[in-house]
């Protein structure tokens, strides 16, 4: 595990010369403090010259981006507040990342997949949508993967949807309509998700058979459940990951604590332990739900 300094050193040497001087005349960088609480403690003070300089001298893009730097957990952390700092952060770290390099071949896989992990949660995500664009024709699946669920959830391009659906990945596919059954309405799509359903891959018509099992659909409803009891596990978690996901929150009685989990689908938050139970675990399986996976 890299030391503090060492932890330092790698955020340093991607950043320019002049922000390295500065930070030393601030902290003393030959004994610095720990990193991730001066980041944290410095952006939680909003407007003050040593947080805008954080941000404008990319000091936070480059912890954010190291793997190695930071935790998955304290980047998420740093993010959300450097977001509150900055409404427009999650365009300028997506655009820090391609910074200065040929695209894909110098802009390392970690820092890519650390990336999209943390714009998921970004409050206007229309503002990156056509980036992410560039993301769901990366060489790399697990790059396709999470772009295109994001795409799936927001983006309002009917046609380019139908266009990203056409991968020949199973996983890419049953990631977009993921990310269209998390959308409050997916009405404009819903003769793609009935396309979906008869997919022969049944990672991808899982997917769609629960969005069609939640609007009432009763033949996808009985489909959806005799997959649930598959002694297959590959079929049976894909299946109760879709119902504890997607299906289940729309049988509760309270419509109040409905539309609370509704608003909070849509507006970038993922869905909560108490919903979904069973999606930790299905997201730790590879055969099921893998674009989790490093």
């Amino acid at each position: 595990m890299p030391t503090n300094v060492e932890n330092w050193t790698s955020v340093m040497a991607g950043c320019a010369t002049s922000v390295a001087r500065q930070l030393d005349s601030w902290i003393g960088l030959s004994h610095p403090p720990e990193l991730f609480e001066y980041l944290l403690t410095t952006i939680q003070q909003r407007h003050s010259e040593q947080a805008d300089f954080l941000v404008e001298g990319h000091v936070i893009s480059r912890a954010l981006l190291d793997p190695h730097a930071l935790s998955e957990e304290q980047a998420k952390t740093l993010m959300g507040f450097t977001m509150v700092h900055d409404s427009s952060y999650g365009t300028k770290l997506l655009q820090r990342l391609l910074s200065g390099r040929d695209w894909p071949a110098e802009v390392p896989l970690p820092e890519i997949q650390r990336c999209l992990t943390l714009v998921e949660d970004t409050p206007d995500p229309n503002r990156i949508l056509v980036v992410l664009l560039k993301f769901a024709r990366h060489p790399d699946l697990r790059v396709q993967s999470k772009a295109v669920k994001f795409l799936g959830r927001y983006m309002q391009n009917v046609s380019k949807i139908e266009e990203l659906y056409l991968n020949p990945s199973e996983r890419v596919r049953a990631n977009l309509i993921e990310g269209i059954a998390y959308r409050l309405d997916p009405d404009g799509l819903m003769t793609l998700v009935e396309q979906a359903s008869k997919d022969p891959s049944s990672r991808v018509s899982t997917m769609a058979l629960a969005i069609l099992a939640r609007c009432g659909h009763k033949m996808s409803q009985t489909l959806l459940a005799m997959r649930r009891r598959s002694k297959e596990d590959r079929i049976s978690w894909a299946a109760n990951f879709a119902h504890e996901a997607f299906v289940r929150p729309f049988q509760t009685e309270d419509l109040g604590a409905l539309a609370t989990a509704l608003s909070r689908s849509t507006s970038g938050d993922r869905p909560q332990p108490a919903m979904v139970p069973t999606v930790a675990k299905v997201d730790g399986q590879a055969k099921s739900h893998p674009d989790e996976q490093a």
